[in-house]
């Protein structure tokens, strides 16, 4: 499934809603992303970890806050660099090249070495999105189910956790692909809406 959620365009009530549920009195600010080279994409914490260590300053934990415009907003828990200065820059690489992301620091989360799941509030009246959520939370499950929560790389499972997985897989991709034509795109020669700077049918429109 191609990414579905980006660096929102403005802090919305929703956004602002959906980050004093996670962290009270902070509010979420943009950052820079500057990602480093010879480092894994989307691996945040070992990423960071290992820059504080060759150049100083510190990891700030915190969540990443996504946009799936019409349809929902979403935090992921993530960590930035803060230099010795104070300043707080991304420098993971993405999956897609993004110039900023929306971050909303919180001092009381430390990563432990499991995954935690992302926070969704709809956007829509849409029983379908509900559903959705609902199905990314299944997915969340069952892959950090009992001693999952702790490994990485490639699963192995049961031809029974085979079928269970698939099924909750394919109904989350049939809503994706329902809601996907009903959300708003820009024109094929327009910016991109994932902040890249490129044209949409060049990037995420492909």
């Amino acid at each position: 499934m191609p990414q579905i959620s980006t660096t929102p365009a403005n802090i919305t009530p929703a956004i602002i809603s959906l980050c004093h549920e996670l962290v009270a009195d902070t509010e979420p600010e943009f950052l820079a992303v500057a990602p480093v080279s010879n480092a894994d994409v989307n691996d945040c914490f070992p990423v960071v970890e290992r820059y504080v260590r060759d150049h100083g300053g510190s990891i700030c934990y915190g969540w990443q806050i996504w946009e799936w415009s019409g349809v929902m907003v979403e935090a992921e828990f993530h960590a930035v660099w803060r230099s010795p200065t104070g300043e707080l820059r991304d420098i993971t690489p993405k999956q897609v090249s993004i110039s900023q992301i929306l971050f909303l620091p919180d001092p009381s989360r430390q990563y432990e070495g499991r995954q935690v799941p992302n926070l969704r509030k709809s956007l829509s009246p849409d029983q379908r999105v509900a559903e959705f959520i609902a199905r990314c939370e299944e997915e969340f499950e069952f892959m950090n189910r009992g001693e999952r929560a702790t490994q990485y790389g490639e699963l192995e499972l049961s031809p029974q956790e085979v079928r269970e997985l698939a099924a909750i897989q394919q109904r989350k991709n049939e809503l994706y692909r329902q809601l996907d034509s009903r959300a708003p795109h820009p024109g094929r020669n327009d910016p991109c809406f994932c902040g890249s700077g490129t044209k949409y049918k060049k990037c995420c429109g492909r």
